[in-house]
């Protein structure tokens, strides 16, 4: 250290002198006599800069050792605490460990598209073994066998494969966001196909957003939790608009504070009217799909992370064409999100209208008479949700959905009423692998007075990536 700081002393000038010494020395009969005064003064003066800036940063170095704090002295021992701040604590570090190991698998899955843009790979692998019973005799009516109707069985089919890119920057400050999942849950000749379920390309700004794609109707963003229940939702034709049908939304976003917002959403969809009736008279046809108009506006509001409110009202609009004739399809709906403690969440949908099987609600959505007159079918119907996650590992589920469905429009062979229940167990054994078990009974009262009872058990095992 002496010799580095002599050499910044005294080393650099004295080289300086001898070189320029030789350099004079080759040439003096040509540098005037006041030359060499003159670098020598120049080399005293960097010198004694050079000794000002040394003591400045010694003189530094001396304040930042002053200004740091004694040695810690050793803490007295830690007073015991009670079981149940020990618990919450445990607790704490759990999540924090689940949270780490979650956000290392997601960081493995991320992969990049030719575009360079970074892509997510997403969905679930999951084997669900079931047992149907009380179906034996009767046809399940059109619109409600799941395709793993079977007295009983296991099957991979509801997996999912999804993608999740995030696009270029917009003008303005918006982002492209998208996302594409797909199933197994299809049949061609025995074997299990790929089906598309829900995909969206998403154009975001802090206050709008532009979706385009194929998703849940607006008026029904809400979904009973079920891993028995993937390859169609729970509660379809009890109670759930669930179609998953193209369509282009537009959403105004509204900040009242930090914790409150508004959310207005217009968009136009994309119905499939081949659910509206069961059996077509002779010789005619069903335009297999119509547009039609939907809007929602919703609130919500947040407390903390734990706790949290949101509502929204809707509406649906289209029409059925039929036998040369139009028939209205108008529904006006209303959920909510209601979470009081970080042990409590209630969720729901309710929504009456006419003709409204071509979004998701059982069918018929129609009737025609002899005289073939066409007559939308009148209903009312919603299902509503109580979770309890005892731990962040543990959740017990419970849900249950109903459509009636008005009599005077109906046939005698036609489905009144519908009435779905359930109940699950899930266990997280990892961040990402779900333990299932779940116990269903679905009831379809038809118009004649006769009745279809059929209970459900699954046994789930859910891989999430």
């Amino acid at each position: 250290m002496f010799l580095k700081n002599y050499f910044h002393r005294k080393g650099m000038p004295i080289a300086l002198t001898l070189l320029l010494a030789g350099i004079l020395s080759a040439q003096q009969a040509a540098v005037p006599p006041d030359t060499l005064a003159r670098i020598l003064d120049r080399l005293d003066a960097l010198e004694r800069q050079n000794q000002t800036l040394l003591n400045e940063v010694q003189a530094l170095r001396e304040e930042v050792k002053a200004s740091r704090p004694e040695a810690a002295a050793p803490k007295p021992e830690a007073t015991p605490q009670p079981p149940e701040a020990a618990a919450q604590e445990k607790d704490l570090e759990d999540r924090v460990s689940v949270a780490e190991q979650r956000i290392k698998e997601q960081a493995q899955t991320k992969v990049e598209s030719s575009q360079r843009f970074p892509v997510t790979l997403t969905g679930m692998l999951l084997f669900d073994g079931f047992l149907n019973s009380g179906l034996e005799g009767y046809e399940t009516p059109y619109g409600y066998a799941p395709t793993d109707s079977a007295p009983g069985g296991a099957t991979l089919a509801q997996s999912i494969l999804g993608l999740e890119f995030r696009g270029p920057m917009l003008p303005g400050g918006g982002e492209v966001h998208g996302s594409l999942a797909m199933d197994f849950y299809s049949q061609a000749q025995g074997y299990s196909i790929f089906r598309l379920r829900q995909g969206t390309v998403s154009f975001d700004w802090k206050r709008r957003s532009i979706v385009i794609g194929q998703d849940k109707p607006l008026i029904s963003p809400l979904q009973p939790t079920s891993f028995a229940r993937v390859g169609v939702p729970p509660l379809n034709g009890a109670g759930n608009l669930w179609l998953w049908r193209p369509q282009i939304r537009y959403e105004e976003r509204i900040p009242f504070s930090t914790n409150t917002q508004a959310t207005l959403q217009i968009g136009v969809l994309q119905t499939d009217e081949t659910y509206s009736t069961v059996a077509l008279p002779a010789y005619s046809t069903i335009e297999p799909s119509r547009p039609a108009i939907q809007g929602r506006f919703g609130i919500a509001h947040q407390w903390s992370d734990q706790t949290r409110f949101a509502a929204g009202v809707g509406f649906h609009s289209s029409s059925t064409h039929l036998l040369g004739q139009s028939v209205n399809s108008r529904v006006v709906s209303a959920d909510v999100l209601f979470k009081p403690l970080s042990k409590l969440e209630l969720t729901g949908t309710v929504f009456h209208g006419e003709n409204f099987s071509n979004i998701g609600g059982g069918p018929p959505g129609i009737s025609v008479t002899n005289q073939f007159v066409v007559i939308p079918i009148h209903g009312t119907g919603g299902w509503l949700q109580v979770a309890l996650p005892v731990t962040h590992r543990l959740t017990f589920d419970f849900y249950a959905g109903r459509q009636l469905n008005n009599a005077q429009d109906l046939l005698a062979d036609e489905i009144a009423r519908t009435l779905t229940y359930a109940g699950n167990i899930l266990y997280r054994i990892s961040p990402n692998v779900v333990l299932g078990f779940e116990g269903s009974q679905e009831r379809l009262d038809f118009l004649d007075a006769h009745q279809v009872l059929s209970n459900r058990y699954d046994a789930t095992v859910a891989y999430l990536f």
